[in-house]
């Protein structure tokens, strides 16, 4: 029944529905009408999604966002992929309504626009949002099968800097992006990641950074001694907003002020690309750099388990596009010995 607590003259109701407590002001002084809120309360309480399990695709992005995403560096990404499934899927649908018939039919209409892997990233968008909503909120999941819709991808392509492209891309590029650049070289990071790198990730006395990874996982990165002396010569941005971030960028015409590195912004990745463009470097990405730093460490040290690690991958198997790399190794070892135990030198002299 309401209740007035003290210092206020309003009927309050309070009440457990599955455990799960609601209440509020009555907004009123009149006890009947009161008891009229509080019964229209508890309506609307035995029909709450937290109560009946049913919420929303909306319901479902919004939270996981909410919850998740918006602490992660691909915030911006996650955001977009949460749009563009509300454009195709109504969000007033209930989670539990949703089938594999509909996810074919989303899959169908966005692969008119956009490439099978951007469509298979939206899906694992929502994939995870349901997921959330299940194990964190109590929701009813329905039987679908979100890897039976997802269509085949390309294998991706692994892209080398050279060495002659990379003089040719530090003797085009803006001074104050080469650290950028070489700090991507010299740990295979993702952009999002050395673009959210902060000081206070910087351990210098035990020689370890903390990376935030794609997917919100957290990985220790050793210190080398090319990376510690990129960091000790690292200018520091002087604005408050700005200064806890590692990378920081000259503002044009602005003598002095140094901003963050926005990944999607700020002219900064169209800088990187005019680069490229003077160096005449083609089919080139900034992702590409972290393919450099892969394969150049899987060269030196045969190591794949090793880079996996250092790459931030969860399994090995996603490193192995790679191993071409140890393929020509070992092309490069066959051709410099004779397995009949006479080296080839040896043979051609007696011919």
């Amino acid at each position: 029944m309401p209740h007035r607590p003290k210092g206020t003259r309003f009927w309050h109701y309070d009440f457990q529905v599955r455990g799960l407590r609601f209440h509020g002001s009555c907004g009123t002084e009149d006890y009947e009408e009161a008891k009229a809120v509080e019964a229209a309360e508890r309506v609307k309480a035995r029909n709450a999604p937290e109560v009946t399990g049913r919420f929303s695709i909306s319901q479902a992005l919004g939270t996981y966002w909410t919850d998740v995403c918006q602490h992660q560096p691909s915030a911006r990404t996650a955001r977009s992929q949460a749009k563009m499934i509300l454009s195709v899927i109504e969000g007033s649908q209930q989670m539990d309504e949703i089938t594999n018939a509909s996810l074919m039919r989303y899959v169908a209409m966005r692969r008119a626009t956009v490439s099978n892997a951007t469509v298979n990233r939206e899906l694992q968008m929502l994939a995870r949002s349901m997921r959330h909503m299940v194990s964190i909120h109590g929701a009813e999941m329905p039987k679908i099968d979100f890897k039976t819709v997802q269509t085949a991808e390309p294998e991706e392509r692994v892209r080398e800097l050279t060495p002659e492209e990379q003089s040719k891309l530090f003797k085009h590029l803006r001074p104050d992006l080469g650290p950028f650049v070489t700090f991507a070289l010299l740990t295979g990071a993702r952009l999002s990641t050395i673009t959210e790198l902060e000081w206070s990730h910087i351990d210098q006395a035990n020689k370890r950074m903390m990376f935030h990874l794609k997917g919100g996982g957290t990985m220790k990165f050793p210190i080398s001694k090319e990376i510690a002396a990129l960091l000790a010569d690292l200018p520091r941005s002087e604005l408050p907003d700005h200064s806890r971030y590692v990378f920081t960028f000259e503002v044009q015409n602005r003598k002095n002020q140094r901003r963050k590195i926005v990944p999607n912004g700020g002219g900064i990745m169209e800088e990187f690309r005019a680069a490229l463009a003077a160096a005449e470097i083609h089919d080139f990405r900034f992702h590409d750099l972290r393919h450099t730093f892969a394969t150049r460490l899987l060269r030196h040290t045969g190591n794949l388990k090793l880079v996996s690690r250092l790459l931030g991958h969860s399994n090995v198997e996603t490193t192995a596009r790679y191993a071409h790399v140890l393929d020509n190794d070992l092309a490069d070892a066959l051709d410099s010995v004779s397995m009949m135990g006479v080296s080839r030198r040896k043979s051609r002299r007696k011919q």
